[in-house]
């Protein structure tokens, strides 16, 4: 039986909290027995060769106030079973579909995703480029499990059918692996070289502006600005981008929904953080409470998780990498 792990049980029990805030107890039933599960292992020792501080935004927003928030969030940081190497998996995933489809889809496209990789980064069988081999297959598992539930519904109507973007950031030691579908996004926050997003959206949006069509500011403004290309569930197969980036102390990684970066301005995010003083909860929180102020429009998911190293003390995984790679499944 594996060591527990005092900081998965912390995040089960915090991701619980956001499910029964986000009415859904099904799933907070779910987190609430991973944690007593894990709580019956022996304990052991923390790593200290990198800290995670994090912490976790999940809000309706105003214009979707009653309405099931169909974005959904998880967070975990602990220590491989193995190496003692310090991990990170987080999670954003913004559903859509009729009634509660969009809820359900971000809901089982996270559950899919921790329980491909938990295991896997857990006890520390797979390191180096296979990380990241394992988050796109995880995103591709994720996707079938949507387009298989699809495939079953009883009627194929449109509001029977369901779909999910995704960012999902895999970390372990100071090496970072990000994947992401549809317009979920991740940002890398540098002191010193300031903040820049990580993942590039699947949108239409995002083509007009590769293309100079339109400008970058106009992401937030224009009539086509939430159309998608790609999303989890609507095909058998879906294409997975995956990122890789080497992390460095004091970096700060955000994933977020749209419903975070379409209602905010990118200084004003970098602004909260790069604030020396606030904790990765409190910025989490800022975050949610600007992305309200600045209309409220969609649901609110995110996660900010900050790295704190001991050079010295870090094991390096040999990790052959480019500073930004691609994949597709």
């Amino acid at each position: 039986m594996s060591p527990v792990d005092i900081a998965l049980v912390q995040a089960y029990l915090s991701n619980m909290r956001l499910a029964l805030h986000n009415l859904d107890v099904p799933c907070a039933e779910s987190f609430l027995e991973h944690a007593q599960e894990l709580l019956a292992q022996p304990q052991a020792p923390l790593s200290l060769s990198m800290q995670i501080d994090v912490g976790v935004g999940l809000d309706a927003g105003i214009r979707r106030r009653g309405a099931p928030n169909q974005d959904f969030v998880f967070a975990t940081t602990g220590y491989t079973a193995q190496t003692q190497e310090t991990y990170g998996l987080f999670v954003v995933a913004d559903g859509m579909g009729g009634h509660a489809k969009g809820q359900d889809a971000s809901r089982l496209a996270t559950k899919t995703i921790v329980d491909a990789l938990f295991p896997l980064v857990q006890s520390g069988r797979v390191q180096g480029m296979e990380l990241g081999n394992v988050l796109v297959d995880a995103a591709s598992q994720a996707n079938t499990a949507i387009y298989e539930r699809n495939q079953d519904a009883a009627s194929s109507r449109l509001l029977d059918q369901m779909g999910t973007t995704v960012t999902t950031a895999l970390v372990i030691g100071p090496h970072a692996f990000i994947a992401n579908v549809g317009d979920s996004s991740t940002y890398l926050y540098r002191p010193g070289s300031g903040l820049r997003a990580v993942t590039r959206d699947h949108s239409v949006v995002a083509e007009l502006i590769a293309s100079g069509a339109i400008a970058p500011e106009d992401v937030y403004t224009h009539p086509e600005r939430n159309k998608i290309l790609r999303c989890l569930g609507a095909a058998s197969t879906v294409e997975v981008d995956l990122f890789y980036e080497q992390l460095q102390h004091n970096d700060i990684l955000l994933c977020c929904s749209d419903g975070v970066w379409e209602m905010m301005r990118d200084q004003e995010i970098e602004q909260i953080l790069s604030s020396p003083w606030l904790s990765a909860e409190h910025m989490a929180e800022r975050l949610t409470h600007a992305a309200l102020q600045g209309g409220g429009l969609d649901n609110i998911g995110l996660v900010v998780s900050q790295f704190q190293m001991d050079v010295t003390a870090m094991q390096t995984i040999v990790c052959p990498l480019a500073p930004s790679i691609i994949a597709a499944t």
